[in-house]
Parts: C-alpha cells; sequence; structure tokens
C-alpha cells in the first residue's frame, strides 16, 4: 500500500477547504453588506430632548420635526417598515448657517432604545432635499443657511414594525458627533398597514 496517497487525498481537501473560504466570505459579502446601512447603529452623546412636537435648540440653530410619515421601499426585510422624517432646520445666525454645510446625520430611535441610520433603499419625498445645508443648482455645492430662514430636509428609515409607534429622531452634525437633538413627533404613525392616500 503506498503511504503518499492518503497525504495526496489529505492535501488536496486541505486546498480544496481553503479555496471555499474566499468563496464563502464573497457570498457571504454580497448578501450582508448592502443591508448593513439599514441596521447601522449610533450611539453615544448626550441628546438635548424638547417637548414632543416641540422645537429644540441645538447648535445655534431651532430644529423641528416637521412630519413622521410611511414611506414606499420595496424588498424589505419581513417584519420591517420604511417611514421618512421631514426636519426643519432655522439657523439662529450666520456662524449656525455654515454649520449646516458641513453636514447632518439622522436615526431614529425607539422606546427600547434601538437606533437606526437613515437608508438610501427608501425613497421618501421627491420635493425634498436628503441634506440639511440647501445646495446652489448652478454649481451643485451647499451653501450657508439664512439666518431666520428655516430648511426643509428628510431622511428615510427602515426599521422592525414594532419600533414604528415610538420612533424618534435624533440629528447630529458633522462636526459634532457626540452631542445631538433628539426629536419626538406630536403623534407617531402606527406600526399598521399604511393609511390610503
Amino acid at each position: 500500500m503506498n503511504r503518499r496517497a492518503p497525504r495526496r487525498r489529505l492535501s488536496r481537501q486541505l486546498w480544496y477547504a481553503l479555496g471555499l473560504v474566499p468563496a464563502v466570505a464573497a457570498l457571504v459579502a454580497v448578501q450582508v453588506v448592502p443591508k448593513l446601512e439599514q441596521y447601522d447603529l449610533v450611539r453615544g452623546g448626550t441628546p438635548i430632548v424638547p417637548q414632543p412636537g416641540a422645537p429644540g435648540t441645538f447648535a445655534g440653530s431651532s430644529w423641528r420635526l416637521a412630519e413622521l410619515t410611511w414611506s414606499d421601499a420595496e424588498g424589505l426585510p419581513p417584519g420591517s417598515k420604511a417611514v421618512t422624517a421631514v426636519i426643519g432646520v432655522t439657523p439662529g445666525d450666520e456662524a449656525a448657517g455654515r454649520e449646516l454645510i458641513k453636514g447632518c446625520a439622522a436615526a431614529v430611535r425607539d422606546a427600547r432604545e434601538r437606533l437606526w441610520s437613515a437608508a438610501t433603499s427608501v425613497k421618501g419625498r421627491a420635493d425634498l432635499p436628503t441634506t440639511c445645508a440647501p445646495f446652489d443648482e448652478s454649481t451643485f455645492t451647499a451653501v450657508p443657511a439664512e439666518p431666520g430662514t428655516e430648511v426643509r430636509w428628510q431622511a428615510s428609515f427602515v426599521v422592525p414594525a414594532d419600533a414604528v409607534s415610538s420612533l424618534r429622531v435624533e440629528v447630529r452634525l458633522a462636526q459634532r458627533r457626540v452631542d445631538h437633538v433628539r426629536l419626538t413627533p406630536s403623534a407617531a404613525p402606527s406600526a399598521g398597514p399604511r393609511p390610503a392616500g
């Protein structure tokens, strides 16, 4: 009996197994990575929390949650809902207006303290931008928001259906990643089917 035959067989099986590792990793990456944005968690910071439905002052601007509504989305995971938050920000002075150019990030948090970042796969309102700074359409660049003038923008989210009724919207500025404003709607959408109309 040849002693090398079992070694060759073992060597072939080892190479086969090593070849499977990158293939499995690539398959997982293709299936999981596109969906990570829906479940990205943001933590930390001290929130500024105004009364439900009321505006809050943060970083020299007045922030308010104009509405929290259902959104259309395809291919949602089972048991998930899509919502869009419309946020209004009014800079109090020129410095606050310039700070908006650096960008804002919105997230939603439920009563169980679970947090989700915005999902680009959800289509919100066609008439609103997804950035908190106004854009100059001739140069395609962000411009400072005018003091005293409200800028309305939107962020959309995919959340579990059981979270919808207790959602609060958190907004962080790019330069102030720790502190944020947490806006509570005066009336949250229900976790039931999307209203008609």
